[in-house]
């Protein structure tokens, strides 16, 4: 019971975290050519690349973590 209530408030804390870091909103999903380009760039060993897709994620993420 424990676990449960303090993995509920970590997944608060993280989405207000998350919400707060982007001054109120997320950086807009990429189009599917963007997310293509990152992908090869990320292949190729471009590490701003992967920075890139799990920024313009994030809104996903704080879905996901809002859902829980």
């Amino acid at each position: 019971m424990l676990t449960a209530l303090l993995s509920c408030a970590l997944s608060g804390f993280f989405f207000l975290i998350l919400h707060v870091a982007g001054a109120g909103s997320f950086p807009r999903p990429l189009t599917p050519a963007e997310e293509r380009d990152c992908l090869d760039r990320l292949r190729r060993g471009d590490p701003s690349a992967r920075s890139e897709l799990v920024e313009h994620n994030l809104r996903l993420v704080a879905h996901i973590i809002k859902k829980e």
